[in-house]
């Protein structure tokens, strides 16, 4: 087991498209067990944000700790042509400096073992060197060696916007008449079902969530894992795709025991855009010179 404390491992779950409608940040309705233990264990950011409202150039600079608007990755699908604007010089993917590289690249040079299941969407198209596995089965237990340090990455798709299309739940576990409906929407049916549903998705990646602490706990692997929750952008309508804070305000929620406080909330500003950085001062890596990200960690 990987439990040299100068080497810990990392493990990141991210939920698609979701802004903190959790209990540990006040939510009333929200039934999110996994994520508000990890807050009452480890240290809580609620001043965090994306570096943009929508998820290819979020994930860009998150991969890079880079600004999309200064490596050309702020423009949204540009893989794919649009009959209806023949105008745009689509299809393209953009291209990095040869200096700039995925940071994971930076932890598998230094022996760790990468791994991410299993969405990229880093608007840079695949990257070759970015992961040991990267699939629907890529997970730390895999590492040929079980003394090798890991970066586990897990992204559940469920609370994603495609998770909010009608039938794609098999019962909506929460009763529209309970939740708040945000000023900027109008009260209606359909939009409390479309909330209640959004709860109910973020309750199933939060149980998913809970399987991946289980699993660290049987391994004897969580006291020397750093675990951070994230999310890549906010969600439902004038929050994906727009700069508002219903668009970029995200969870920040990382556990470390003996480095991290437990149970604090921290007043830092931070950025979806730090969190590259801030693993590899964590683990005692140098952080590149070019990345515009700032490490709060470490």
């Amino acid at each position: 087991m990987s439990t040299d404390p100068t080497r810990p491992n990392v493990l990141w779950c991210s939920f698609e498209d979701s802004n903190p409608f959790y209990g540990c940040y006040g939510d009333p309705v929200a039934r999110t067990p996994t994520v508000d233990r990890l807050a009452a264990e480890g240290t809580r950011y609620p001043l965090a944000f994306s570096t943009a409202g929508v998820c290819a150039p979020a994930r860009s600079a998150v991969i890079t700790g880079m600004y999309p608007i200064s490596i050309g990755t702020h423009h949204m699908r540009t893989t794919h042509t649009n009959p209806a604007v023949p105008e745009l010089p689509t299809p393209y993917t953009a291209l990095l400096p040869p200096h700039i590289r995925p940071f994971t690249e930076h932890f598998r040079a230094a022996g760790y073992y990468c791994s991410n299941n299993w969405k990229t969407d880093y608007q840079i198209g695949e990257p070759k060197f970015a992961w040991d596995d990267c699939s629907t089965d890529a997970h730390w237990r895999n590492r040929p060696d079980p003394d090798q340090p890991f970066f586990a990455v897990f992204n559940p798709h469920e609370s994603h916007e495609s998770g909010m299309w009608p039938g794609m739940v098999e019962e909506i576990t929460f009763d529209p008449a309970d939740v708040t409906v945000p000023p900027t929407f109008p009260d209606t049916p359909k939009v409390r079902e479309a909330l209640a549903q959004m709860y109910t998705q973020l309750e199933i990646v939060d149980r998913y969530f809970g399987t991946l602490l289980e699993q660290l706990e049987a391994d004897g692997l969580a006291d020397n894992t750093i675990v951070v929750h994230w999310s890549d952008h906010g969600p439902l309508p004038r929050g994906k795709r727009w700069p508002y804070d219903s668009g970029i305000h995200i969870p920040m929620i990382v556990r470390w025991p003996g480095h991290v406080e437990a149970g604090i909330v921290s007043d830092r500003l931070v950025s979806s855009m730090d969190l590259g950085p801030s693993m590899l001062s964590a683990c005692g890596l140098p952080i590149p010179m070019h990345m515009q990200a700032q490490a709060f960690l470490g």
